[in-house]
């Protein structure tokens, strides 16, 4: 009988700990599996997340005259009805034309989707820039047309992670054998790189790389950014949405 009883206790308290690491895990992700949402960015690119699937979409009249979440130039603009034409264009909610300028990322998400609020800055020591031109065999002494870093603690664990983000693409004063752009993260003592661009230069290659937003999509207490890189003249614009995992830098999904 003693036997039985502790053979039952058993039961229940596995019964019990499973219910407990369901409500932990299993009930967030659940939920994860019902997140919807559009991400736009500019007026060439309509990502959706559904059911954590990504699809990049080609047609937008679906996605006309919906609210959305909207920041110009990585600033909270407001939230507005959009509509595309050759571009998109802002309503509010008496459907009177809402002036934007700048640089477009607009969100619909049936939940919460976090966004940083990321700010430019100067890199004031080359070492790591240096260092990465030099593992690419790339000269150090260079016109850069684009430089600066972005620095914040993006996966939440406590320590300033740095995105620097150089290239001389389309240089005005200089003619340079090797045309290239490089976006990389550094932690710590780490460098991971997140995008390299290198070739020959034909005067009208290459792109300038920037981000375009830090967003967490999927809810897991992590940032997500958008990656843009604008190619020459009406060339466009690529983009990409990159995650970390694993310790390497890879893109979910982009515009090309």
């Amino acid at each position: 009988m003693k036997s039985k009883k502790v053979y039952i206790v058993l039961i229940v308290l596995m019964v019990i700990f499973f219910l407990i690491m369901f409500l932990i895990f299993g009930l967030d992700e659940l939920k994860k599996e019902g997140l919807d949402a559009t991400i736009i960015v500019d007026k060439d690119t309509v990502w959706t997340y559904s059911e954590r699937s990504w699809i990049r979409q080609t047609s937008f009249n679906e996605y006309n005259w919906k609210k959305y979440d909207v920041y110009m130039n990585n600033e909270k603009a407001g939230n507005y009805y959009l509509w595309y034409s050759d571009k998109w264009y802002a309503f509010d909610d008496k459907k009177n034309a809402v002036m934007l300028d700048g640089d477009l990322l607009a969100i619909n998400a049936n939940y919460d989707v976090p966004v940083y609020n990321f700010q430019k800055n100067e890199i004031d020591n080359y070492y790591q820039v240096n260092k990465v031109l030099e593992d690419n065999k790339l000269p150090t002494d260079v016109e850069y047309t684009v430089n600066h870093k972005v620095e914040f603690d993006y996966d939440g664990d406590g320590e300033i992670e740095e995105f620097y983000v150089v290239s001389n693409a389309f240089p005005i004063e200089s003619n340079p054998k090797k045309i290239f752009s490089l976006v990389f993260m550094v932690k710590g003592d780490n460098v991971y790189p997140i995008y390299t661009n290198i070739s020959n230069n034909t005067g009208f290659n290459g792109c300038r790389p920037y981000f375009s937003g830090f967003i967490d999509v999927d809810k897991d207490n992590k940032y997500e950014f958008i990656l843009s890189c604008a190619e020459y003249s009406v060339s466009g614009v690529s983009r990409m949405l990159y995650d970390f995992d694993n310790n390497k830098f890879k893109i979910l999904i982009s515009n090309n």
